[in-house]
This record gives C-alpha cells, structure tokens and sequence, in this order.
C-alpha cells in the first residue's frame, strides 16, 4: 500500500471517530435538556399533589381538589415513565408492561380517561412520544374494554 494512500486512509478514520464523537455529544446533550426541563414539571406535580391549597387552585372547576391530586399524582407517574422511555431507560416491551401495570391502579385510568386525548394531541410529531402515548392508550383500552 502507498504511503499517501494510507494516510488518506488514517485521515477518513480519524474524522469518522470524529464524526461519530460529535453525534454523541449532540445525542447527550439533547437528553440532558430534555430530562432539565422534564423535571421542572415533575417537580411542580409533585408539590401540587401533596399540597391541597395548592391543588385546589389549580384544579378545573368541574374537579375537586382531592381527585385533582389524584389525577396529579397519576400524571406525574406517566410523565416520569415517559421520560424514562425517552432517554432510552425503558425499552418498548417494557413499555408495555407498565403501561399494563399503571392501567391497574384507578387514578391513572381516571388520568388517561380525562386528559389521554390531550396527551395525544401534544405529543403530534414527536415519533417517541407518540409512541409512548399510543402504548398507554392501548393498555387503556384494553383495561376499559374487559370492564
């Protein structure tokens, strides 16, 4: 092999390795803003649940204070699911089996009665989340169906 035909060689190996570095900077770095400002809302869900002056204020009208924490608290776990599925933590089966696994517990049914079609709307485009919300809409109905 020539001397220059190896060095073009080492160079397109070098820049590849660079190439690839940079697309995993850019990956991590879109996770770390996406779990940022993910808990800022995960926070306030929280508060918001364990404090009734808190929920009260926030509730809709046609919902007490006290369902409101439910459903708060409902919300806050399928957000947390769903941002562990997001960066990569929960794979799609197990998606699956928690989304089963939530749907037994009736404040995340009551949730995903109330605001799964909102849910649904938000998340257009984003193939990830879509994902995430047609799985829990499928173990919604599938919970609802046989009741």
């Amino acid at each position: 092999m020539k001397v220059s035909t190896t060095v073009l060689v080492a160079g397109a190996s070098v820049a590849a390795v660079g190439l690839a570095q940079l697309v995993q900077r850019d990956r991590q770095h879109k996770q770390r803003n996406d779990l940022a400002l993910s808990l800022i809302p995960i926070e306030w869900r929280s508060r918001a649940s364990g404090d009734e002056r808190e929920a009260a204020f926030w509730a809709p009208e046609e919902l007490e204070a006290d369902q409101y924490r439910r459903m708060l608290s409902a919300n806050q776990t399928f957000c947390q699911l769903s941002l562990r599925f997001r960066l990569g933590l929960v794979t799609a089966r197990q998606l699956e089996l928690y989304a089963d696994k939530l749907m037994e517990v009736a404040a995340c049914r009551e949730y995903w009665a109330r605001f799964g079609a909102y849910r649904a709307a938000e998340v257009l485009g984003n193939k990830t989340d879509e994902q995430f919300t047609r799985v829990v809409n499928e173990a919604f109905s599938r919970v609802t169906m046989v009741a």
